[in-house]
This record gives structure tokens, C-alpha cells and sequence, in this order.
């Protein structure tokens, strides 16, 4: 019985320890942490600088808005909705974010609304380098909880199919990114956020390999060398830090292809301003350089792309919609495309035929999410509709939407938006 009873006060007395050293963690932590919701938005820290002073560092100012308390691309936001205000929260990856033109795409929208529909707040939630996943997440626990009036998801075929065995789940993460999504971020949001923040495990979580140090400014220094010396730096560059593996002749090749229209897209002062960017260069190298089997056409994207990845994907969608629905909020999700679907885009990528075949693979899978997501009855807008044969819509280097692509989806989008508000 004495030694039932001194397990018994053991075990007690162990819990109340573990429980007071976990709330001194979490009371600790909150002094580090940005306030919600921006801790449950993004996993690094928000910056409150004018976009002038942001990467792309050699860019022009922003003509838009700036950074908000919550790190988003956006105006300063309330957790309360303004009084007969009609808000509408944008959910997505760069595409709503849309750091390469002057405007965010929920704000391109508010611009191209029409003066009786003056009673919108496009709100912008877009966080570059997530996936549905995290849109779920960040539906549940932000979006619903900041009493909208409709919730838009915009999922982008080239990057947003999940892997087959990745589809909607109950059962959490020990720590993750999104803090609902997260065992540690159930009990200890501010502390999830921190252990993702400091360690820098959104790159391990979403299998991002970190970049050169400084490597915004290293190419840039290249592309301004003089025209003689501009590709050998690159080259070299890539060599040091992505593909030591590959002599640089190979990589020479690669990159000199199309007429050095690479290097003439970077450099135009015609236009809009094209930045030269790491990521998309390593994509480049990594298609160009490897064996493997790729699509041949539209038609042969039928045989490679699988169903898996629409499954996993439409898994997500499908739990957003469900969350939605119970609050009585109208989720209507917007497929957009790979930028093929623009001719200039598309006649620009034909040196690059193995890179250039993903696009016939995310076209053939937004198909395929889109006849899911009419069969699951879920409301979407498919945007090749609104962009398909129209030149000039997506940016040549990055594949993201040009102000004038933008300004396409923005008038589709308002169009839409429209129908909901004359439902108020």
C-alpha cells in the first residue's frame, strides 16, 4: 500500500512538473513569437519593410501596399470584419501573393471591381512555397476565423499535386509548419512556430533545399558583368552549389540554348523586369541534364501522369470545403494553369524539351482535378478557360502571372465574387 502510494505521488507529482515546464516553454516562447494569426500563417518571421527593400532585391518599389503586421502582402488587416463590409479571404501559394507585379492578386481584384461593389475586403493569405496541405490548414484555423463571407482557394497545377501517399489525414504532425496540422502545435503554437522558425525546418518540411547564401545578389552581379563573362559566372555558380557532379560544359550547353534567349529575357529593358532566379535555374539543370522518362505531347501525358497525385489532392480540397460548409461559408476553388497555355511562354520553353514536358503532365492532371472536383460537386473555376491562346499573360523566367495575366484572373475572380455579393 506505502508503495502504491509513493508511485501514486510519483506519477502525480511528474505530470505536474511535465505540465509547468511545458507552459514555462510556451510562456517563454510567446516572448520570440509574432502574435496570431501570423505565427499561424507563415513559418518565418513577418517583415514589416517597404517591398522596395525586399527580395527581389534589384527590382523597383512597389507601386502596391506593403508588408502587414500579419507578414502578408497585403494592407493592414482586422481580426474583426469591418462593419457591412463583404470580406472575401484568398487562400494560395506566390500566384495570390504575387510578389513579381506591383499588386497582389486580391487587390488586383478590389482594383478591378466595379464602384457598387465597394463594400469588399479582398483579404490576401497567400504564402509562396505551400500546398494544399497547408491551404487546409490555413482554412480551418485562420480564414474561419476571421467571420468571411466566402473563402477562394487558388490551387496552381504546376506545383500544388501532392504526392500519391500524401492525402488528407487526421492524424497530425510532431511539428510542423502549419500549427493545427502539428501534435506541438496543438498544445504549443508559439513554440511549434519557433522550432520551425529558429531550426529552419520549413525547408526540411516541404523538402526545400536552402539557397547559396546571397545568391539573389550573385546572379545579379553576373547578369550585370560584362556579356563576355555573364554566362561563365552562372555557370560557375551552379556548378559550386547545385551540380558539381556535372561538367560545365554540359551546363554551358544547357543554358545557351534558344539563342541565349535566357540571358536576353533577364537582361531586356523592354516589359516587364524578369528576375533571374536560383530555383528556376536548378529546375532547369536538373530536367535537362538527367534520363528519365518524360511526356512527348498532351496525349502521351495521359500514360505518365497517374491518378495519386489528383486523389491526395482532391483529399485536401474536399476536408476545406467540408470545414467550410459547416460554418455556411461558400468555398469556390480556382484551378490555374501551367504557363504553356500562353504562346509567348510556350514558344519560349521549346529549346528546353524535357523541362518544357511538365507542362503537358500538369495539364493533363488539372484536368483530371477538375472533372474530380465537378463529380465531388465542389464549386471551382477553371482559369484556362479565361487564359488559353492569349499572349503575354505569364512571365517567360519564373512562370507566374504578368500584370497583364493578373489582370485576366482578376476580372475572372471579380466576376465570380459579383455572383456572391448580389446573393447579400
Amino acid at each position: 500500500m506505502r508503495f502504491r502510494k509513493k508511485l501514486l505521488f510519483g506519477v502525480t507529482f511528474g505530470l505536474i512538473l511535465a505540465i509547468a515546464t511545458l507552459a514555462g516553454i510556451e510562456a517563454l516562447a510567446s516572448l520570440y513569437t509574432p502574435s496570431w494569426p501570423a505565427r499561424a500563417l507563415v513559418s518565418l518571421e513577418p517583415i514589416t519593410t517597404p517591398h522596395g527593400l525586399n527580395p527581389p532585391f534589384n527590382r523597383q518599389p512597389w507601386l502596391g501596399d506593403a508588408d502587414n503586421s500579419w507578414g502578408m502582402h497585403d494592407t493592414e488587416r482586422t481580426i474583426a470584419k469591418p462593419a457591412g463590409a463583404f470580406r472575401a479571404i484568398f487562400v494560395g501559394d506566390s500566384f495570390v501573393e504575387s510578389r513579381f507585379t506591383p499588386l497582389s492578386l486580391p487587390a488586383a481584384v478590389k482594383q478591378h471591381m466595379p464602384a457598387s461593389a465597394s463594400r469588399l475586403e479582398a483579404v490576401q493569405l497567400g504564402v509562396p512555397g505551400t500546398d494544399p496541405r497547408s491551404y487546409y490548414y490555413r482554412i480551418r484555423d485562420v480564414a474561419l476565423k476571421l467571420s468571411p463571407d466566402a473563402v477562394l482557394l487558388f490551387f496552381y497545377a504546376g506545383n500544388d499535386f501532392m504526392p500519391p501517399d500524401q492525402g488528407y489525414s487526421i492524424w497530425p504532425h510532431l511539428i510542423d509548419e502549419s500549427a493545427g496540422g502539428s501534435l506541438v502545435g496543438w498544445l504549443m503554437p508559439r513554440t511549434n512556430w519557433l522550432l520551425v522558425n529558429r531550426l529552419n525546418l520549413s525547408n526540411f518540411f516541404q523538402a526545400r533545399a536552402p539557397a547559396p547564401p546571397n545568391e539573389e545578389m550573385m546572379l545579379d552581379a553576373a547578369l550585370n558583368a560584362p556579356p563576355d563573362e555573364r554566362l561563365g559566372r552562372i555557370v560557375a555558380h551552379l556548378k559550386k552549389y547545385n551540380y558539381p557532379q556535372l561538367p560545365e560544359s554540359q551546363i554551358t550547353e544547357i543554358l545557351s540554348r534558344g539563342d541565349n534567349r535566357f540571358w536576353r529575357a533577364a537582361t531586356s529593358k523592354q516589359g516587364e523586369q524578369e528576375f533571374l532566379l536560383g530555383w528556376a535555374l536548378d529546375i532547369l539543370i536538373n530536367w535537362e541534364s538527367r534520363d528519365f522518362d518524360v511526356a512527348k505531347n498532351r496525349q502521351d501525358a495521359a500514360r505518365l501522369a497517374g491518378d495519386g497525385e489528383v486523389a491526395a489532392s482532391l483529399s485536401w480540397v474536399e476536408a476545406a470545403d467540408r470545414v467550410a460548409r459547416a460554418q455556411g461559408v461558400p468555398l469556390l476553388v480556382f484551378l490555374a494553369p501551367v504557363g504553356f497555355v500562353d504562346p509567348d511562354y510556350d514558344e519560349f520553353w521549346k529549346p528546353w524539351p524535357r523541362a518544357y514536358s511538365w507542362n503537358y503532365i500538369c495539364d493533363e492532371r488539372q484536368s483530371r482535378l477538375a472533372a474530380a472536383l465537378g463529380k465531388a460537386k465542389i464549386r471551382f473555376v477553371d482559369l484556362r478557360e479565361d487564359l488559353t491562346g492569349i499572349p503575354g499573360t505569364y512571365r517567360k523566367l519564373d512562370g507566374h502571372w504578368s500584370q497583364k495575366g493578373e489582370a485576366i484572373v482578376a476580372g475572372r475572380v471579380g466576376r465570380e465574387l459579383q455572383s456572391l455579393l448580389g446573393q447579400q
